[in-house]
């Protein structure tokens, strides 16, 4: 209630009532003491010094005659027997604490300015406590140490000032002070960097320059952090698949074709990442390729361009990390959290294969035949590759046996022809 005059109703029914706790209005040092009073102060006939020590330093409170700014604030100090001897103070103080006020209640009744000693020892004694924080070094999540703060034990200092002023020990006082533990301990936090899920792609047939995408994509994701409920988006993460990002010019599907393009191989990165989402327990949003790529099985890959993007949301109650580990054509994705109740597997189930046609060209400009070729020499250009329909599910593993499966993709693939050049 402080800078507030509040009149409770034993103080409205009877004036003459100032030893009843609760009958007296509470009004702060602000209200009595302003800076234009602050000049007319003397010491009070009270004869009340006190010294207190904390830490290295020393603070002294010194009761001070109070001259009231207007009638209200006269009524108060008169009450409240701010301005009275010492003997009427202890008096009044003695009957708030007998009627269940703390010391700090009882003292600034009579002592309003002692608070303003107490802030000040406070703040001069306040040391934050430290929580424990996630450091990501050496493709490892770690958590450095917490540490108590400290805070000055004020009901125990003012009762020490009441026992000073009561029975005159105005000695030196010791102001002692309290552990404020963190909020976030290591161990606690530590508990919350478990291995959640992974996955590991491979890309040993690729180009050097599709092997660089792979490796650059995914670096992207490299000691991020990801909040409770917080979303991120694949696209936004990597940022354009360009020359001038640092991409290289490798084999894209357009159309349900492969084509040279900048970025080639980015899939193969979202697509180990999307995987490694849903062994993790993650929400995770992404679509198909029109083709089915070699390098996971039917309805586990992440196809991402311009227009199609990955989101992965965190749908736990911790922070989630991601570590990304890129050595010899191999890419690991690996997710730290708080421990997932269950183990995740990601399982593909072909429902149906679409054969591929097989296409037959003469090579009537010799892209791949010489002079010395002989007529009717045939060559395989593109090897046919089947179509799928395709059902994705998770099993939920709990104490290593599945307690439930389910359904979360439907995808179907084009089928690709086998081209076979034809000397002429």
């Amino acid at each position: 209630m402080r800078g507030k005059i509040v009149y409770t109703l034993a103080a409205v029914c009877s004036f003459f009532m100032p030893c009843v706790t609760g009958a007296l209005p509470y009004v702060s040092a602000e209200n009595i003491y302003s800076p234009v009073q602050a000049t007319d102060q003397k010491q009070s006939e009270s004869g009340v010094k006190i010294i207190i020590v904390a830490g290295n330093k020393e603070f002294e409170y010194i009761d001070r005659f109070i001259t009231p700014s207007d009638f209200t604030v006269a009524e108060q100090i008169e009450r409240r027997r701010i301005n009275a001897p010492l003997e009427q103070k202890i008096e009044l103080i003695d009957e708030y604490i007998r009627n269940g006020a703390d010391y700090k209640t009882a003292i600034t009744v009579c002592f309003p300015l002692i608070e303003r000693t107490v802030d000040e020892i406070a703040r001069f004694l306040y040391v934050p406590p430290e929580n424990s924080e996630v450091v990501y070094k050496n493709k490892r999540f770690t958590a450095t140490e917490s540490k108590s703060g400290r805070a000055l034990d004020e009901n125990r200092l003012y009762g020490s000032m009441y026992y000073a002023v009561k029975y005159g020990a105005f000695d030196k006082i010791k102001a002692a002070t309290v552990e404020i533990a963190p909020n976030l301990t290591q161990s606690e936090l530590k508990s919350k960097l478990v291995l959640r899920g992974a996955y590991t792609t491979e890309y040993y047939s690729s180009t050097d320059a599709r092997a660089h995408n792979v490796a650059l994509a995914s670096s992207k994701f490299d000691g991020l952090r990801l909040e409770p409920g917080q979303t991120l988006s694949f696209n936004e993460t990597v940022g354009e698949r360009t020359e001038e990002n640092g991409f290289r010019k490798a084999k894209i599907i357009v159309n349900g074709e492969y084509t040279d393009g900048v970025g080639g191989g980015a899939c193969q990165a979202s697509t180990a990442i999307y995987n490694a989402a849903l062994s993790a327990g993650l929400n995770v949003i992404a679509n198909a390729h029109s083709i089915c790529p070699s390098y996971c099985p039917p309805g586990l890959d992440a196809m991402i361009s311009s227009a199609s993007d990955m989101r992965i949301i965190n749908n736990t109650d911790n922070d989630v990390y991601f570590s990304v580990t890129n050595s010899g054509k191999k890419t690991r994705i690996e997710i730290y959290g708080e421990k997932n109740e269950y183990y995740i597997e990601a399982q593909s189930e072909i429902v149906e294969r679409i054969d591929y046609e097989q296409h037959e060209f003469t090579d009537s400009e010799r892209k791949y035949f010489d002079e010395s070729a002989d007529s009717g020499d045939r060559l395989l250009v593109a090897p046919g590759r089947c179509g799928y329909v395709s059902s994705t599910y998770l099993v939920y593993y709990k104490d290593g046996k599945p307690v439930k499966r389910v359904k979360i993709r439907s995808n179907t693939y084009k089928p690709t022809p086998q081209i076979t050049a034809v000397a002429p």
